[in-house]
């Protein structure tokens, strides 16, 4: 939503100082009358008097109904008192009176699609967004394009807008969640499509075990998963994606064999899965097998250098075989990857304190327990909302 001063100085562009150079040229009576209306009308809004206002400036276009700049200011008022459908009559008057008002005509676009004529709003935001008045009437015009899209249920051409304003703006909270909510939309409508066309599918069981996930159901997610598996054993990433809900399910024995069978058909299919082949490093660490999880976490990162959670375990591998040294480059470049990663800080700061670099791992540790606390009130809602295609490093200061 707007606030009302602030549409006021978007308009301000618009309307002229009557004046020399203003469209009332002159210094007859009838101009002058028009001045003091004018001037009393700016007066009585600053001062909150909307009323007062309203009649002054119904006063100018009682005199000269052809001034643009007069319909405008009435339509600021209207809009500022939320009486939309008011506001867009008198912006469509002051366009009417004068086409060249881009302002206007923007503003018109905008208590349209307040007062819910989508028809009318539309072609108008469409042309403010394209070619802005203004910078900030611009920005004004596509955000509420972009509502107008997602009521219209064109939700790739409102995606198009969000993206556009996320490119100058990428950490503004509303339009992320515009951004969450649009996909969210689309994701229901892939899904329930599926459900339609698809029911019994290997897709719609993957999609299925998707969604068990992100809930934390992961004995349901790995049954979905089995099932898609058996379907299609072939599909690519389906023994991985059950094998990294088996192990989510369950730290016992018999869920890592299974799991480690599941990731050696994997990678039985595709040599170069390099999440398998951290997956079974991870099987490895928790088994003991430090030598052999290094080694599979060396060959992860071999295969995507910018693998986070790689660099991460091959850094910690490092470090309890008793190679530091050899550790810090890998945990740096995590670092340097990821800044807000706390697992990469906290073995990062470990390695520097097994150094001898003191003031190095007093920093990172300090940055650790700054993340620590800041994700502490969110993580639950980040879990649930991000789901990771393979388990991430922990960060555990008792270790």
């Amino acid at each position: 939503m707007f606030r009302t001063g602030g549409l006021w100085s978007l308009v301000a562009g618009i309307v002229l100082v009557l004046g020399p150079g203003t469209p009332l040229r002159g210094q007859d009576s009838g101009n002058d009358r028009l001045r003091q209306h004018f001037a009393k009308g700016d007066q009585a809004y600053r001062e909150g008097r909307l009323d007062d206002a309203v009649r002054e400036f119904e006063q100018v276009v009682r005199l000269r109904p052809d001034l643009a700049e007069a319909h405008a200011k009435l339509g600021v008022i209207h809009y500022s008192r939320n009486q939309f459908q008011a506001a867009a009559g008198a912006f469509r008057e002051a366009v009417r009176h004068k086409p060249a008002l881009a302002r206007a005509e923007a503003l018109l676009g905008i208590a349209s699609m307040r007062a819910g004529d989508l028809v009318e709003a539309v072609p108008l935001l469409e042309k403010a967004a394209a070619r802005p008045p203004s910078a900030d009437l611009g920005r004004q015009c596509s955000l509420l394009l972009m509502e107008a899209y997602h009521k219209l249920g064109r939700l790739d051409a409102a995606l198009d807008v969000a993206r556009t304003l996320l490119a100058d703006d990428p950490d503004d909270a509303d339009l992320l969640y515009s951004v969450y909510r649009l996909h969210s939309e689309l994701g229901s409508r892939a899904v329930a499509g599926l459900v339609r066309s698809a029911a019994g599918s290997v897709r719609l069981h993957q999609v299925t075990a998707e969604m068990l996930e992100s809930q934390g159901d992961y004995i349901q997610a790995a049954d979905q998963y089995r099932k898609a598996a058996d379907k299609d054993p072939a599909l690519p990433g389906i023994h991985r994606a059950l094998a990294v809900a088996l192990l989510n399910a369950s730290p016992g024995d018999d869920a890592r064999a299974e799991a480690r069978r599941e990731l050696e058909t994997e990678l039985d299919a595709h040599p170069s899965d390099f999440h398998s082949i951290y997956e079974l490093g991870e099987i490895e660490w928790t088994e003991g097998g430090f030598d052999a999880a290094r080694t599979l976490f060396s060959r992860a990162v071999e295969l995507h250098p910018d693998f986070v959670e790689a660099l991460i375990a091959l850094g910690k591998s490092a470090m309890r075989l008793g190679d530091t040294a050899a550790a810090v480059p890998h945990l740096e470049r995590a670092v340097r990857l990821a800044p807000e990663n706390e697992a990469a800080r906290y073995r990062l700061s470990q390695a520097y304190r097994r150094l001898g670099r003191s003031a190095d791992a007093d920093r990172e540790l300090a940055r650790f327990r700054e993340l620590r606390e800041a994700a502490a009130s969110i993580g639950e809602i980040y879990r649930q909302v991000l789901r990771k295609p393979v388990r991430a490093q922990e960060a555990d200061e008792s270790q």
